[in-house]
């Protein structure tokens, strides 16, 4: 006879949104996240300190435009987030839908800038390491953006159609526990793509 080695989930609760095994797991997927963006800075300063010269000769580091305005962007949509957030814990769903819409929208918008910024650099990701680590990090986190905008935007959906209410937000809660994850380590890659070449 098999035996079978598992867990009885059915008497957990959807309400304890802060406690709940779902909130742990994102926490733990943020965490391993970081931990690769961690990794990924390390990488680019590694690669930096073996270079004669960071960016190589005749190549300039990502301008500082379409970088900022998403910095900007990202910042805002993590207040509408926050806004949302608030908007469902005092019961009030059309709070919920336009915030989490209108981060939808405005990371719509980081996206496009990043295909432009992508698009514009004269390099591509085979060029040389330099060009293959900022590469890599840029797209590591226009992922991440598409992944939060799918997420977010199931949330809207749900959220339009009157789902969540104060007591059932867990969705919520892990969502936009993953957007301000997304939002903040562009800040910091940021600083490491478009500053650390001009001021380091």
């Amino acid at each position: 006879m098999r035996k079978y080695a598992g867990y009885d989930a059915s008497g957990l609760t959807r309400f304890a949104h802060r406690t709940h095994p779902l909130w742990w797991g994102v926490l733990g997927v943020v965490t391993i996240e970081a931990t690769v963006v961690a990794t990924l800075i390390v990488s680019y300063f590694y690669l930096r300190m073996d270079a004669d010269a960071w960016p190589p000769p005749g190549v300039e580091p990502p301008s500082l435009l379409l970088p900022t305005a998403n910095v900007i962007l990202l910042l805002i949509s993590s207040g509408t987030m926050f806004w949302a957030g608030w908007g469902i814990n005092r019961g009030k769903k059309l709070v919920l839908t336009l915030g989490t819409s209108t981060s939808v929208a405005l990371a719509c918008l980081v996206l496009v800038f990043r295909s432009i910024e992508l698009w514009t650099l004269d390099f591509t990701w085979d060029s040389h390491p330099y060009g293959s680590i900022v590469w890599v990090m840029m797209g590591f986190h226009f992922t991440h953006v598409v992944s939060a905008v799918i997420g977010t935007a199931v949330v809207a959906l749900l959220a339009g159609i009157g789902y969540f209410t104060p007591e059932r937000q867990l969705g919520v809660v892990v969502d936009t526990l993953y957007w301000y994850f997304v939002a903040g380590i562009w800040v910091v890659l940021y600083l490491v793509l478009c500053w650390a070449p001009r001021v380091l």
